[in-house]
């Protein structure tokens, strides 16, 4: 390392600076950023943030195309309401909100409670992870609220029929 510059007139030395020293065509931060930005083809980015005005009349017309799509929309809830008025036997006891929504048997809560391994496809599986956890109910709830919905149907249906009605209900009985 050479010694510091002597000033043999004053006999003063001048010390050296810390770091490295300055190149004297060194660039400044703000040079070497748009040397970047030349290199990189950034000059042909906008860094300005601009806000993009709507020419006039843009927003009324989006105004007016909302007000059309309410119309609209206030139009078809008005024809929903009168075909589910018009059409009472859509909401039959075999709308499932309604099997699920009910409570179970009360002549049931006395027969006993058996083990039952079930299988099923992937689909039923998550048919029945859905149901479960759209009613809030366990999931042997909702197949025992489903079986009981499905006999009770199908039991009524054969009231008519009091021979085939009978074989319904000894059926379990007679293949054991």
């Amino acid at each position: 390392m050479p010694s510091p510059a002597n000033d043999k007139v004053t006999g003063t030395t001048e010390k050296r600076g810390r770091g490295r020293p300055r190149k004297p065509d060194a660039m400044s931060n703000a040079e070497r950023q748009a040397a970047w930005r030349a290199r990189h083809g950034a000059h042909t980015k906008s860094v300005t943030v601009t806000k993009n005005i709507p020419p006039r009349g843009a927003h009324d017309a989006l105004v007016r195309e909302c007000e059309q799509l309410r119309g609209e929309l206030v139009q078809a809830r008005r024809e929903l309401k009168t075909v589910s008025r018009a059409k009472p036997s859509a909401r039959a006891p075999s709308d499932v909100a309604t099997v699920l929504g009910r409570l179970p048997r009360q002549e049931d809560a006395d027969s006993g409670e058996r083990r039952l391994h079930l299988t099923m496809t992937g689909t039923q599986f998550f048919a029945l992870e859905r149901l479960v956890a759209h009613f809030g109910l366990s999931r042997r709830a909702v197949i025992g609220r489903l079986i009981d919905w499905a006999d009770d149907t199908f039991s009524r249906s054969l009231y008519d029929d009091e021979a085939a009605f009978n074989r319904y209900i000894d059926r379990d009985r007679n293949e054991k």
